[in-house]
């Protein structure tokens, strides 16, 4: 059994989930799951997956990523913000400069790429609500 779940999309507890995962299934998943045009290996999502899976609504991230997530993230915590008005946009958290370049050519409509130098970094992000998602291998969460 994994210690902890492999993958997940993360996002901002008041971002519009539902939006996010629509979008993203409008992506051809050779286009989002492949990072070989961009000289690296895992950029944005693993190279392995083949398709998102929405969770059950009763799913709730407690639920899927377990205390010791939660425990992680309250360590992270630093201050709250007002957060950012609502445009309907998504600011997507990249890490390095491949994934950078990888998210900025999907060109998709209302989604801004946002980089930062570490999966730690895009989380912080998220917490201080100048990003709405990122995803991570369940590994480094």
């Amino acid at each position: 059994l994994l210690k902890e779940p492999r993958h997940a999309v993360i996002s901002r507890k008041d971002a519009d989930s539902e939006q996010i995962y629509k979008v993203l299934k409008q992506i051809p998943a050779s286009d989002l799951f492949s990072s070989a045009a961009f000289g690296g290996k895992d950029l944005m999502f693993s190279d392995s997956i083949t398709d998102l899976m929405e969770l059950p609504k009763i799913m709730d991230s407690f639920l899927y990523q377990r205390e010791d997530y939660y425990e992680a993230m309250r360590a992270l915590r630093a201050g709250n913000p007002p957060a950012p008005p609502q445009d309907g946009k998504i600011e997507w958290c990249t890490v390095g400069h491949a994934e950078q370049q990888k998210c900025d050519s999907l060109q998709i409509p209302r989604m801004e790429c946002r980089r930062a130098s570490s999966v730690e970094e895009c989380i912080q992000k998220i917490m201080r609500k100048e990003a709405d998602a990122l995803a991570v291998d369940g590994g480094q969460v």
